[in-house]
């Protein structure tokens, strides 16, 4: 039984030592709101900005944005998020931002279709 328990024990310690990648969805709202904790305890924020921090990172979470290892820097050592790119707080006004990272699409050169260069060769002869 006490083998169990300790195996139960260890299992537990090292549920969170894992990149953020491989964490499961559960894993990474607790570690989330031990993010928000902290936050809460460095920067003294009061209960309305709390409510908008937890509201905006759950909603980012619910979209897959704070699924990749790109837009978090988390520590396997110390189980924590070090910190959230594009996650901005504007202390005049006691208030949180998330900026979208932007995408860059390059244009595609398309080849083209049999369709294509017969129609282009038919205004050319015109």
């Amino acid at each position: 039984m006490d083998d169990l328990l300790k195996k139960l024990e260890s299992e537990k310690e090292e549920r969170f030592k894992k990149p953020w990648v491989k964490l499961e969805k559960g894993n990474k709202l607790n570690r989330l709101n031990l993010y928000i904790d902290d936050e809460i305890s460095e920067k003294e924020l009061n209960e309305d900005t709390i409510k908008k921090l937890k509201k905006l990172l759950n909603s980012i979470f619910e979209k897959g944005i704070l699924s990749k290892s790109s837009e978090i820097e988390y520590c396997n050592e110390t189980c924590k998020i070090l910190n959230i790119k594009n996650l901005v707080y504007d202390e005049d006004k006691n208030e949180y931002n998330f900026n979208l990272p932007k995408k860059v699409v390059k244009p595609t050169t398309k080849s083209k279709s049999k369709i294509d260069r017969h129609f282009s060769r038919s205004k050319e002869n015109k």
